[in-house]
């Protein structure tokens, strides 16, 4: 027979939680402050709610095909290869290709490249270096679900700012994440008959930081095998403001 606790000897419960343990043992998920932001410089810092990617959370970038997640993704390394002493990569698909970094100027010495030779192995070593204190974390994966655990908590606890991008993410991970952001192209840019970016969508498909701020259209420009940007399209008639240069 199953026995389901009703409301008020649930109210009792957590009265008795605080009466023994005090009043700060217990507290609800909506007084909880939201957690700092890490202002990354990319369009993707609106789209949050709070300014900026979050330190001690999961941020995912998903999508198929040539959809932009990539781009956003080495673009949000080189940042934090500037502004951390430690970015890493796991890398157990082995897809990371360290060049595609140079157009976003990275600090290559900040930078490391881990490679395990299994998806257990990429867990474990996710959830050790973001316990570690890592300042930032990218996942070229999935993460096992018995290391998702551990690697929240350890992220929590240090302030690790882990990204993970992956083309459609699996039920564990999409559940562990405190924001997915959703991309698809939605055309070409040509210059001259030359091909010089595209045009893709940013669909915020989850939100446990603030409010939704639902989707912003980006240009993604490769003018040169130097310099590299990501622009917001605020309208059709307006020009694009630049987010990083």
């Amino acid at each position: 027979m199953q026995v389901q606790a009703r409301p008020h000897s649930l109210d009792h419960a957590i009265e008795a939680i605080r009466v023994r343990f005090g009043s700060q043992a217990l507290t609800r998920v909506a007084e909880l402050p939201p957690p700092l932001p890490w202002p990354s410089g990319t369009p993707l810092d609106r789209l949050t709610g709070i300014g900026g990617l979050p330190k001690g959370r999961l941020t995912l970038l998903t999508g198929t095909g040539t959809s932009g997640k990539l781009t956003l993704a080495l673009e949000l390394l080189a940042h934090a290869t500037r502004e951390f002493a430690h970015a890493i990569v796991v890398d157990q698909e082995r897809q990371f290709d360290p060049w595609s970094m140079l157009p976003f100027q990275p600090e290559l010495d900040a930078l490391t490249v881990i490679t395990p030779p299994s998806l257990e192995a990429a867990g474990e070593a996710a959830s050790a270096l973001a316990r570690a204190g890592a300042g930032f974390i990218l996942l070229m994966g999935e993460i096992p679900e018995p290391w998702l655990g551990p690697l929240e908590a350890g992220a929590s606890r240090s302030g690790a700012v882990i990204v993970a991008v992956i083309d459609s993410p699996g039920r564990a991970l999409a559940h562990a994440s405190s924001l997915s952001l959703g991309f698809a192209r939605s055309g070409w840019i040509f210059e001259r008959g030359e091909l010089i970016g595209m045009t893709c969508g940013a669909l915020v498909a989850k939100n446990k930081l603030g409010p939704p701020l639902g989707a912003s259209e980006l240009e993604i420009h490769f003018t040169s095998p130097l310099v590299a940007s990501v622009v917001e399209r605020e309208s059709e008639e307006q020009e694009c403001v630049s987010a990083v240069v």
